[in-house]
């Protein structure tokens, strides 16, 4: 992040990558299929020849993890000390879009792998929302809170991730 844009309308998805992208090689080891982002990979082709992207994933999310998790049931994933530069900063809105359509595709890797995605914690969030009989307007009120700037970026980046769990809360 240290060459991202610093404008504050990326205050949220800063605060957001700070946490959750930008870890250590030595944490992401221990989940080593969790932390596989494409744009920063090297993979040896009968790698790719044995396992290939599932095309049933579309649109934005999770094709690279769902991926990962097959790959390393079958091959050694090591992560190394390479940093990667985040360029690609998102507005809330923007992000918001995206979460919307990764929820099928979360959905999907939850089926396929679910002792894994058990785990995390998005998972966990979107069974507990899941109960919640007034969801649908909570969603929407968690979207808003997301959106204003008037709120500190932490509460805004938690209103987000929320709003993530929400939308995933339909999908499992």
């Amino acid at each position: 992040l240290l060459q991202a844009p610093t404008d504050a309308r990326y205050k949220v998805h800063r605060a957001m990558a700070a946490k959750t992208e930008c870890v250590p090689y030595t944490e992401r080891a221990k989940q080593p299929e969790k932390y596989v982002y494409t744009s920063n990979l090297l993979v040896r082709r009968d790698v790719f020849e044995a396992e290939a992207f599932d095309s049933g994933f579309t649109g934005w999310g999770w094709e690279d993890v769902e991926w990962a998790m097959r790959v390393s049931r079958r091959f050694r994933v090591v992560h190394l000390d390479n940093p990667a530069t985040h360029m690609g900063l998102d507005t809330v809105d923007s992000l918001a879009g995206k979460y919307e359509q990764s929820a099928p595709n979360f959905g999907r890797m939850a089926a396929r792998h679910p002792e894994i995605v058990a785990a995390y914690p998005s998972y966990k969030a979107a069974r507990m929302l899941k109960a919640l009989p007034a969801l649908p307007h909570l969603r929407k009120l968690m979207r808003r809170a997301a959106g204003m700037e008037r709120l500190p970026v932490g509460a805004r980046a938690f209103s987000l991730r929320l709003y993530r769990a929400a939308l995933y809360a339909d999908a499992v």
